[in-house]
């Protein structure tokens, strides 16, 4: 064992990584796993060759006889055709096959690992320090494991990857080992889904929001219901496939708590009679305007700018009420016409998750879960009234009836399996798992019970029925009505107050600067097209004149400085260009044909041509949707 091995592996970790190796107690860490129940002590011994090896509670983790040979070949088995490659390691015991895999040129590994004391063993046998330094070597363990494997596949986004699971460890610890199988599955489930999320409504998103500012200068800001529902419930309602089996507790119970319901699930709630107190939107298609139409009700809108802007234009329905703000640049233009902060609500990736967020930073003693299935119930896709089914009303024919609708829902994505509260079996898909693990994940600092009729147990969160959280006492009902009603007055004076909160003027001169520099930018990058794509062509014909060359190249690095110096209007552009971004900075190359990815000049100035013809696209049609809306407000 060599102590100068462990000293420079250490130091070549960041400071936190290692003092938890360095600090790491083999008892008390293998004690918390989850299928250790007693303690062990444990000592390497010499294999036949002198090359340490190790048992643990019968299992010997590297062979007996040779633990570098078996690790040699173990590595032959491994796909390696000399392209950028990652392999994913689930444990590598004491780390003989990482030599093997380092030595092979344009590949990073990622050691995934439970147990601390196997890297801090590891450590005092090899010298990793390089290739921990180069990055070549990445080491994920402690808290964290899906955060710290996302930033290590970062910029590596088309990289094939390659699961390998350690024998020996997996042998002594199983459960362990593939919880970090099923954290690595269900970051990349989740990364994909964001990145086709975020590729496919870029643009809706970019005009959304310019198309939003003349009415949500008219809202309040959503930080004024922020603390306002203290000492009362607040049901949020989703509109999973079981909603309308908990329409007799939501009639029953109604006085007693505030009521924030999801749009989609409006027009289900206004057909039994329920009225929702608050309606959260989210989603940017304008097929979810529809689900506003003709609502006659008390609700108040709670509006993300990215929501389609055909909601706020409905001759009948919601188009008044808190607007929240968003993570995209373009917010910025309504956030500084306005007298303090917007306010933020955290995201999960559906209206569902927002809209509990809100729940919980509106103070509310209890938040109950109602229709949040995540699943499939009964082989419903969703809720029985819902506007997808209503719209098949006028679809349905002989050759296609909403049975097949429906059918095709299911199977849209791969089918999954999920267990029910009370140990049943539902299918769901990767997308509702996610949405799943999300609530999971933030159930300790909310306080939600799950008040969900049927569909996927949310771990960690309680769940519950509405006759054991709610009264029927006729003096406990009043004083929660009386409660729940001043809660209701208070939102409604909030809405109706004189003053407004967004400034008019202000906002008209935010989108003219801002339309004005656009125009100035245009110039510029129009220019930079234009260079780039004589750059690429003289590239892509290998005609290029040296002379030529340089000047374009040194005149290209002047547009690149000018560029990069419009901080602010390349963060407000990069809303509409996500997919060249996404193509630049990590990898995603699917734009790029296989001549320019062999060759890697080419392929930087396809990037760069990418780049500014993205730019020139999204400087265009941001300047003629803000100057829309600006006709609007005058």
């Amino acid at each position: 064992m060599n102590k100068i091995y462990l000293d420079k592996n250490l130091a070549a970790l960041p400071s936190q990584l290692a003092e938890l190796i360095q600090n790491s107690d083999t008892k008390s860490e293998v004690n918390k796993s989850l299928d250790s129940e007693s303690n062990f002590s444990y000592q390497l011994t010499n294999s036949k060759t002198g090359d340490p090896t190790l048992e643990l509670d019968g299992v010997w983790i590297h062979s007996r006889f040779d633990p570098k040979k078996e690790a040699e070949r173990f590595a032959t088995e491994l796909p390696h055709d000399g392209s950028e490659r990652i392999y994913l390691l689930f444990g590598a015991g004491l780390g003989y096959i990482l030599p093997y895999l380092l030595e092979r040129e344009k590949v990073t590994i990622i050691w995934m690992e439970p147990h601390k004391f196997f890297i801090k063993e590891a450590f005092q046998i090899f010298d990793f320090s390089k290739p921990l330094l180069e990055g070549k070597l990445i080491l994920i363990t402690g808290e964290g494991l899906e955060d710290q494997l996302s930033e290590a596949v970062k910029g590596k986004g088309t990289h094939p990857i390659s699961f390998v699971p350690h024998r020996g460890s997996w042998q002594w610890r199983e459960s362990d080992y593939l919880k970090l199988r099923h954290t690595a599955e269900q970051m990349f489930h989740k990364k994909d889904v964001n990145l086709a999320t975020l590729t496919r409504f870029e643009k809706i998103w970019a005009k959304n929001i310019c198309y939003n500012l003349p009415e949500l200068s008219k809202f309040r800001p959503v930080s004024d219901l922020f603390g306002m529902a203290e000492g009362i419930s607040i049901v949020v309602c989703g509109a999973g496939p079981s909603l309308s089996e908990s329409i007799p507790d939501l009639t029953k119970y109604r006085n007693q708590f505030l009521l924030l319901a999801v749009d989609t699930a409006l027009p289900i709630l206004t057909s039994f009679g329920v009225d929702p107190d608050l309606i959260f939107s989210v989603d940017p298609q304008a097929l979810n305007s529809q689900y506003l139409e003709d609502y006659a009700g008390d609700g108040i809108l709670i509006f993300d700018p990215t929501s389609t802007y055909l909601s706020l234009r409905l001759d009948k329905g919601p188009n008044k009420g808190f607007v929240t703000s968003s993570p995209f640049p373009l917010i910025g233009l309504l956030e500084r016409s306005g007298d303090g902060e917007i306010g933020s609500v955290p995201f999960g990736g559906s209206v569902s998750t927002n809209a509990a967020s809100l729940a919980t930073l509106m103070g509310a003693r209890s938040v109950f879960l109602v229709g949040q299935d995540l699943s499939f119930t009964k082989g419903l896709a969703h809720s029985k009234g819902a506007v997808l089914e209503e719209r098949l009303n006028y679809l349905e024919s002989r050759k296609f009836r909403r049975e097949k609708h429906n059918y095709k829902q299911l199977f849209a994505l791969p089918q999954k399996k999920v267990t029910g509260n009370l140990g049943e079996t539902y299918i769901t898909n990767e997308k509702m798992l996610i949405f799943k693990k999300w609530f999971e994940d933030h159930a300790k600092e909310n306080p939600w019970t799950n008040l969900t009729k049927f569909g996927a147990k949310l771990e960690g969160i309680p769940h519950s029925e509405f006759s054991k959280e709610f009264p029927d006492g006729k003096d406990e009902i009043e004083k929660q009505k009386i409660l729940v009603d001043a809660v209701r007055q208070k939102i409604q004076s909030k809405r109706k107050e004189e003053s407004s909160f967004f400034q008019k003027n202000q906002l008209v001169s935010e989108i003219k600067s801002t339309t004005e520099a656009l125009l100035e930018f245009v110039t510029i990058v129009k220019k930079g097209l234009t260079v780039s794509q004589r750059i690429y062509n003289q590239i892509k014909l290998n005609q290029i004149n040296p002379k030529t060359f340089t000047e374009d190249i040194k005149q290209m690095d002047q547009i690149d400085e000018q560029v990069s110096g419009k901080k602010g209007l390349n963060e407000i552009l990069s809303l509409g260009i996500q997919r060249v971004i996404l193509t630049i900075t990590e990898g995603y190359d699917d734009q790029l044909t296989l001549e320019e990815k062999e060759n890697p000049r080419l392929a930087v100035a396809k990037k760069s041509l990418l780049l500014y013809e993205g730019l020139y696209t999204s400087v265009q049609s941001t300047k003629r949707m803000l100057t829309k809306s600006l006709y609007r407000m005058l």
